[in-house]
């Protein structure tokens, strides 16, 4: 660590200025209480405004005086540009203001969280946490087959030999003490918390570069190209960094049904264990990890995403100004015209052109003529004389009704254990009763509310029962993928 870069964070950094400011314990206690007890990534501000309002109310009676400002105030001065310790955003989706914890109040939260420290240390669990990714290291990094086969082949030797002694025995011997248990329990649920941590520093660097793209845009005489060319290079640098890599990959390893399957069913798993049931209140980070995994997410991609809008509005504003610029031009080229019609130059051409004028008059028009006139080969058939088959008059008269409300159901049904959900997914837990129309019905709902969506470019197969003449059979159908998200 170096002096001066020490001297200097100590003075300016947000997150060491958040816990040297006068009401520190106030905003700390606040913000803790409201977005890590609670386990929430964003509050919207008028709650947020009445919680703090009643918390100043209630410290007020006990030290009168002491909070005099109203609760707007003080919100509105954490998340000034002095201060940073909160975030106010709106979302595109809606016309309510949502408050969220910047990265540097996410520090300083969390290095006071380690500083109370968990109910025990554990130690154990730690130690082979390292032993794990020091063998994950020397087994992941070796590009000799023979070593590696070697290392494979005394795994598959340990396995072996566990299986061999459980079938003999029949006991399972290598069984975690209850001591063991909460020792990990309690380090997942710190991993838990610094990896949500970590996402704010992700979406920080995002943020870094559209204010980066602010400052280029406002200086003279800058290029479109010059600007289109400095996000490119600076969105392929984060993403081709460690970090940028780390978290796409997470990303994509996270949005992949089968993997978001097996992380329910884990986390199922560890909250039935009856030696965990003292601790497994301290684990509710945990229970509500992939929704804010999830939410943590696309906050980032949004970023991203709403770098790529902002550039799009930049070059707009530049296309604008240059029409205008071009129109400018036209004008004068025009007032020049009309002076120079008025006293032409005597000594040099003004305008030459190449052979004779082309001239188009309205009257060269042709006119209307009649079309050639259709005849028939065979007089119209008199219906009387006709009797229809029955099994058309039957499909005529047995039309079924796809009720989408039910179909909504279904879909919120999902949503409410997960944070989306694909037309897939929703199939399966629900097969169609009425074939290819519940699940256009399905598309529909997807296309008419902005939460959901439809992309074109990725495809899921899904199974649909088919009526035939030898009875109903199943038939794999691609469509595009259809994802329907919690509001």
């Amino acid at each position: 660590m170096d002096y001066d870069q020490l001297a200097y964070d100590l003075q300016h950094e947000p997150g060491v200025r958040l816990l040297k400011a006068e009401h520190a314990a106030l905003i700390i206690s606040f913000l803790h209480r409201q977005f890590k007890r609670e386990q929430r990534i964003a509050v919207p501000l008028p709650e947020l405004a009445e919680r703090l309002a009643n918390t100043l109310e209630a410290l007020n009676e006990q030290t009168p005086g002491r909070y005099p400002r109203p609760a707007a105030a003080y919100l509105t001065e954490w998340a000034d540009e002095h201060h940073h310790f909160i975030r106010i955003t709106t979302p595109a989706s809606s016309d309510t203001p949502f408050v969220e914890l910047t990265a540097e109040t996410e520090r300083a939260i969390g290095w006071l969280e380690e500083l109370h420290g968990p109910p025990f240390v554990g130690t154990e669990s730690r130690f082979l946490h390292i032993v794990q990714l020091l063998h994950d290291i020397v087994q992941r990094s070796t590009e000799d087959p023979l070593a590696r086969l070697a290392q494979l082949e005394q795994q598959r030797e340990a396995i072996d030999q566990q299986i061999k002694q459980i079938r003999e025995t029949g006991i399972v011997d290598d069984l975690y003490s209850e001591t063991q248990l909460k020792e990990r329990f309690f380090e997942a649920c710190n991993e838990a918390r610094q990896l949500l941590r970590d996402f704010r520093l992700v979406e920080e660097r995002f943020r870094d570069i559209a204010r980066a793209l602010q400052q280029a845009q406002l200086q003279a005489n800058v290029q479109k190209g010059a600007l289109v060319a400095f996000v490119l290079d600076a969105d392929a640098e984060l993403k081709s960094s460690d970090q940028g890599r780390s978290f796409y990959t997470f990303w994509d390893y996270l949005m992949a049904p089968s993997q978001q399957e097996e992380f329910y069913a884990l986390l199922d798993a560890v909250q039935g264990q009856p030696d965990l049931q003292p601790v497994i209140h301290e684990g509710r980070i945990l229970q509500r990890l992939p929704m804010h995994l999830l939410a943590a997410g696309e906050k980032v991609v949004q970023s991203n995403g709403g770098l790529a809008e902002q550039l799009r509005r930049m070059l707009d504003e530049q296309s604008i100004a240059e029409r205008r610029r071009v129109r400018a031009i036209v004008s004068e080229i025009k007032q020049t015209a009309f002076q120079l019609a008025s006293a032409p130059p005597d000594e040099s051409t003004f305008i030459e052109l190449e052979g004779p004028p082309e001239t188009h008059l309205v009257m060269e028009h042709g006119l209307w003529e009649a079309g050639e006139s259709i005849s028939l080969g065979a007089p119209p058939v008199n219906a009387d004389d006709e009797t229809p088959d029955l099994d058309e008059l039957r499909s005529l008269h047995t039309q079924f009704h796809i009720d989408r409300m039910l179909l909504y159901q279904h879909i919120e049904a999902l949503l409410e254990v997960r944070s989306q959900v694909t037309l897939a997914e929703v199939l399966q837990h629900y097969p169609p009763q009425k074939g290819l129309a519940e699940v256009l019905a399905y598309c529909t709902l997807a296309a008419d509310d902005p939460d959901h969506s439809i992309d074109e470019y990725e495809t899921e197969e899904i199974a649909l029962p088919v009526a035939t003449p030898f009875g109903p059979e199943m038939r794999t159908l691609t469509i595009p993928r259809v994802l329907y998200q919690r509001r």
